[in-house]
């Protein structure tokens, strides 16, 4: 579970968000003396590779022996070393005394309770990289990042401009006659699992879960396959909620997907799950990965099996182009890919009522063996139009303004994420590189997501093109980025121009 909160008592929020499990708090500041500050990330200190914030890297977190503190970001989910990109760490007088270090960085942990409270809890040492996939630390139920954003004084005047300028775009909304549309039930913390004949779930009361019936589901009954069909072998990633793993299904392989351990007991976390698995299964589109079927025995043990995407995700390949130097812009295998995924949004766009993916990104689109290009993990999608999301859920970093702001939003959401996606495909970099590059070269320092975000908001930043690209592509990704929603292309505006696009590519 990943969460934003605004509070100006946001160590105490961290600490009550973690509750008994050790936490590593990684306040950034943006003055030396570090008494102006701009964020503060919450880690659990529990010695594993976890999705950190938006998902865009992941971290391993530690509280060592001798005092002091870690926390080791990497760009892959696996955390390998391979993967590793940089360490922040801390000694332990610096951490004990919340003192201004290296970066303007200060430290708090859940050593500051224990030591208050004469607790002697020993704290974990740091892991060494063979046991990096080691299971989650059970004490924690969120078993992810949870960040606390603390938006100050040294963003007022940022702030100002952002408020003047959604309020003007809400009162142009306000024009616009609001649409209604049929919802999943998003909302399960008051929700628990109902015993029901057949359903092999045990140990609960027939008031646990009776809302939502998705055990008794018409949709899931039909896609249930054996259990003890399902085989898991590697694990191929892990993401804050859940794992992947290859595995065999009926002498093919598959891939299956399971919570991960600190989860399997939450009923909210297993009703959203099996409320995902329908999701999956009722899609049915070549550039969407194939729903198999949804499995369990035991509440602990629910599983859902899709198709297996030999090709791997579209941000390894872009991470690999990168690091072998390969030429930016667009052949066409990259305009390929993207007129896929134009596919598979137009089909979701297309349906009654609309779906709208809200976390699509280069991680969410994976190949077949074949490099045919689909998407994939559906878990905040909704059958919704018009309709606001709650700061923190999805990725911020392809996330359309309107989104980030909590207004309303539509298919355009998704067109914005495309976008981005668009760019990534050209540039091969992760979204706003350049402009992250060009903050650390004019103040020696990287522009933290925050002030990132908000110029993204007010169109000051924009994903990036290069020259090399073809000016029809260039002209359809800016205006999918456009942050005005009405001026996006629609899903099946964009797919036309990318016939197009395509076309001229082979004849060229």
């Amino acid at each position: 579970m990943q969460t934003i909160d605004c509070s100006t008592d946001y160590i105490q929020v961290i600490r009550d968000k973690f509750g008994d499990s050790p936490y590593l708090i990684e306040q950034m500041n943006t003055d030396e003396t570090c008494k102006k500050l701009s964020m503060a990330f919450g880690y659990p200190a529990s010695g594993t590779c976890v999705g950190a914030y938006d998902k865009s890297y992941y971290v391993i977190a530690s509280l060592n022996m001798n005092g002091s503190a870690s926390v080791k970001f990497f760009n892959q989910r696996s955390c390998l070393t391979s993967d590793w990109y940089k360490t922040d760490s801390v000694n332990q007088t610096a951490l004990e005394g919340h003192l201004c270090g290296e970066h303007a960085y200060s430290w708090y942990s859940s050593n500051d309770v224990e030591s208050s409270s004469g607790s002697s809890e020993s704290t974990q040492d740091d892991p060494q990289g063979d046991d990096r996939d080691g299971p989650h630390d059970e004490g924690l139920s969120t078993a992810a990042i949870i960040v606390i954003v603390l938006v100050i004084s040294a963003f007022v005047a940022t702030i100002v401009a952002v408020t003047l300028f959604v309020y003007k775009r809400r009162i142009k909304a306000q024009a616009l006659k609001d649409t209604k549309a049929t919802t999943l039930n998003s909302d399960r913390s008051s929700v628990a699992l109902l015993e029901t004949p057949g359903t092999g779930i045990s140990g609960f009361g027939r008031s646990v879960l009776g809302k939502t019936g998705l055990w008794d589901d018409d949709v899931i009954t039909a896609k249930r396959i054996p259990r003890d069909k399902v085989q898991t072998q590697k694990l191929i990633s892990r993401g804050a909620f859940g794992e992947v793993y290859a595995g065999i299904f009926n002498g093919q392989q598959v891939a299956v997907k399971v919570l991960i351990p600190a989860t399997r007991s939450n009923l909210k976390h297993v009703n959203e799950f099996l409320a995902e698995a329908k999701m999956n299964a009722t899609m049915d589109h070549p550039h969407i990965v194939a729903f198999v079927g949804v499995a369990w025995d035991s509440l602990s043990d629910l599983c859902v099996v899709l198709e297996y995407m030999h090709g791997g995700e579209l941000r390894s390949l872009l991470d690999q182009y990168q690091k072998t130097n390969h030429p930016t812009g667009f052949n066409k295998e990259k305009a390929t890919t993207a007129l896929q995924v134009c596919h598979a949004l137009t089909y979701l766009h297309s349906l009654d009522p609309p779906v709208i993916h809200r976390d699509l990104k280069s991680r969410n689109i994976l190949f077949s063996s074949d490099m045919e290009a689909k998407l994939s993990d559906f878990g905040i999608s909704r059958e919704r139009m018009d309709q606001t999301m709650t700061a923190g859920v999805g990725t911020s970093l392809w996330m359309a303004p309107e989104v980030m702001m909590g207004e309303r939003y539509d298919d355009k959401a998704d067109m914005f994420s495309f976008g981005v996606v668009l760019s990534e495909l050209d540039v091969h970099t992760m979204p706003y590189a350049k402009a992250k590059q060009e903050s650390l070269k004019s103040n020696g320092r990287a522009m933290v997501d925050s002030v990132l975000l908000q110029r993204v908001a007010m169109g000051q930043v924009h994903a990036e093109f290069s020259d090399a690209s073809p000016e029809a592509m260039v002209e359809l990704g800016r205006a999918c980025l456009d942050v005005d929603p009405s001026k996006r292309p629609n899903a099946a505006e964009a797919l036309y121009k990318l016939h197009v696009i395509c076309k001229n590519m082979s004849e060229a």
